[in-house]
């Protein structure tokens, strides 16, 4: 039987939820933030999350019978820890098919930033599909926890490009968009509205780096979109990263930047889910006992300008409110996840019901976003 095989350039036409790809030995990266970024990252934590695959998957028309994918995977962790197992999911409209996998690179982080690693083995995935005998559309969600090289793509049948999905949506936001502590790719709430909507999603999450950075911000204005979301005040909060007076300017450069490559954009600016440790206490967010995470409560006095997650909401509702954009919104996040919802585990991330009740209340806010404003330009 003949095998077909993608070459790198067809197999980037193919892939969906990347912002770039970078050539590496052996095979092409996809990554969540342009590599031209990465002088201006203060570390690399957030070099390490974007280029996790969260939201990243493989899309094409096939009435392949068998396909195999050939890649590596680098999972990060902390010496004394297991890295989480990872777990693939290919889907046709009448299977899915999950693989669980625990190998790959591994990118051991130090406590001052730095991370070293340790090679393993590549992934030879064999996907044996429903023998259709006709073309449908077959997606491959890549793992949310990993970073992936990708090295072939080949089937028993063409692999030919998908047709093309609904509105481009851009999604900014922390460990609670990017969900690499679930089992499953398509879990993460942004990807569960995504799939329902028939949207084509770009995750930005990035786990505990949601930091308002300009590069961040200047990547999103260079990207096509036609709905900009930016969930934002946890990780600034979490980190113990700024003050009243740092956060509002941020938020306003943010914003500027990002409406100088979508002017009119329907763009929504999500407050902070619940999350009782840190509703009324500062950060930084430490662990409380193992599987637990506590504040670093202290007190705040008059004009001091700690930041915690009631008073960014506050912050966010007066920015917004001082902008004279008629595209930009305000979604308060404790209507997708509040208080009384619970759902975190650890008292920081949902699990996976509480990403299943985010998505159930953002799906009519998104809906309601993208009738909103006629898209302009970009």
């Amino acid at each position: 039987m003949s095998e077909y095989a993608l070459t790198e350039r067809e197999l980037e036409g193919r892939v969906y939820g990347a912002l770039e790809f970078e050539s590496v030995p052996g095979g092409i990266a996809p990554l969540r933030l342009p590599a031209w970024t990465r002088p201006q990252h203060a570390g690399g934590g957030i070099d390490r999350m974007s280029a996790q695959t969260s939201g990243v998957r493989i899309r094409v028309l096939t009435a392949a019978a068998r396909i195999r994918l050939e890649v590596t995977f680098t999972r990060t962790t902390t010496r004394g820890n297991p890295a989480r197992l990872i777990r693939v999911v290919a889907e046709t409209p009448l299977v899915e098919l999950p693989l669980t996998l625990d190998e790959g690179d591994l990118l051991f982080e130090a406590t001052d930033g730095t991370a070293v690693r340790e090679a393993g083995e590549r992934s030879q995935l064999v996907f044996e599909l429903d023998d259709a005998g006709v073309e449908r559309l077959v997606t491959i969600w890549l793992p949310t926890p990993a970073a992936c090289v990708f090295h072939s793509l080949s089937a028993d049948a063409p692999l030919r490009p998908a047709p093309a999905q609904g509105a481009r949506w851009i999604h900014y936001g922390s460990s609670i968009s990017h969900g690499s502590s679930l089992a499953d790719p398509r879990g993460p709430w942004p990807q569960q509205v995504a799939r329902e909507l028939g949207l084509d999603l770009v995750n930005m999450g990035f786990a505990g780096n949601a930091m308002l950075d300009g590069f961040v911000a200047r990547s999103i204005a260079q990207a096509p979109a036609e709905l900009i979301t930016l969930k934002i005040g946890i990780n600034i909060v979490n980190g113990d990263a700024m003050r009243a007076r740092t956060f509002v300017p941020a938020v306003h450069n943010f914003l500027d930047l990002v409406r100088a490559g979508h002017p009119s954009t329907p763009l929504a600016v999500i407050t902070a889910l619940a999350c009782p440790i840190h509703e009324d206490a500062t950060g930084p967010t430490r662990e409380v006992s193992p599987g637990k995470t506590g504040a670093t409560p202290r007190e705040i006095p008059d004009g001091d300008g700690s930041l915690t997650l009631r008073r960014t909401r506050s912050l966010l509702e007066q920015v917004v409110a001082a902008r004279e954009d008629t595209a930009l919104h305000l979604v308060d996040g404790l209507t997708l996840l509040g208080v009384d919802d619970g759902r975190l585990p650890d008292n920081l991330h949902p699990d996976q019901v509480g990403h299943d009740l985010i998505a159930a209340r953002f799906m009519p806010v998104a809906r309601r976003l993208l009738e909103s404003t006629p898209v302009v330009g970009r």
